[in-house]
C-alpha cells in the first residue's frame, strides 16, 4: 500500500512539475476584467468578461488569431480583438462583415443561438445581433452583426502592423477604434479554462477559443 501510495504521489509530482514549467515557459493565465462594458460587448459572442483564459507567451501571429494586446488608448489595460489583416492586405470592413482585397468568405452557417442580445453601451441600447460562424485563417469562429451596419471602412495595412477586428463587429473595440498596432506585445487567446458562471456552466468551460 506505500508502495502504492508513493507512486502516486511521483506519478502527480511529475505532472505537476510538467504543467509548471509548460505555464512558466509557454502559457499565462488571465481573467478578463468585467468593469469595460464596450470590451465586455465586443468580445462576444466566443468570451465574455469574467472568463479565465490560457494564453500563449511567446508565439508567431496568425490570421484569424483571437489577442490580447495592450490597449492603445489606455496604458495598463488591455483589448481582445482577432488578427484579421497583415502587411500588404487592405482591410474593408462593410455591412458588418470583413473582406481582405475585396474577397469575402462566406459564413457556412449560423451560430447555436443565432440571435444573441447585446447591450451597446454607447447608445444604452439592448441590440438583437446575428450570430454566424466565420472561416478565416483556417479556424471556424463565431461573429456578431447587425442589421443596421455602421458605415463601411477601408484600410491598407502598413509594414509591421495588423490589422485587428473585434468578433462583435458591431458594437466594436478594434482597429477601426485605435488604428493598426504592433502586435510583438501581444498574446494569443488559445483555451478557457472556466467561463465567467464557474465551472457549473459547462458550455463554457475547457473549450478552445483559437
Amino acid at each position: 500500500m506505500r508502495t502504492w501510495t508513493r507512486l502516486m504521489m511521483w506519478v502527480f509530482g511529475i505532472i505537476g512539475a510538467v504543467l509548471l514549467a509548460l505555464y512558466i515557459v509557454f502559457f499565462d493565465v488571465w481573467q478578463i476584467p468585467t468593469d469595460d462594458p464596450m470590451e465586455s460587448a465586443s468580445i462576444k459572442p466566443n468570451l465574455e468578461a469574467g472568463d479565465i483564459v490560457v494564453l500563449t507567451r511567446r508565439s508567431s501571429v496568425a490570421r484569424g488569431n483571437l489577442l490580447r494586446c495592450p490597449d492603445p488608448q489606455a496604458p495598463g489595460r488591455y483589448v481582445v480583438a482577432r488578427a484579421m489583416g497583415t502587411f500588404g492586405d487592405t482591410v474593408e470592413i462593410r455591412t458588418d462583415n470583413v473582406y481582405l482585397d475585396g474577397k469575402r468568405k462566406p459564413s457556412p452557417h449560423a451560430c447555436d443561438t443565432p440571435i444573441q442580445l447585446v447591450h451597446d453601451p454607447q447608445s444604452g441600447d439592448d441590440l438583437n445581433l446575428h450570430c454566424f460562424a466565420e472561416d478565416f485563417g483556417e479556424r471556424d469562429f463565431d461573429i456578431l452583426v447587425s442589421d443596421i451596419p455602421e458605415p463601411p471602412t477601408k484600410t491598407a495595412v502598413e509594414s509591421g502592423k495588423w490589422y485587428l477586428v473585434s468578433d462583435d463587429r458591431h458594437v466594436h473595440v478594434d482597429s477601426r477604434d485605435f488604428g493598426q498596432i504592433d502586435v510583438s506585445s501581444c498574446k494569443h487567446i488559445v483555451y478557457r479554462i472556466v467561463g465567467a458562471s464557474g465551472l457549473g456552466d459547462a458550455k463554457h468551460r475547457f473549450s478552445v477559443i483559437w
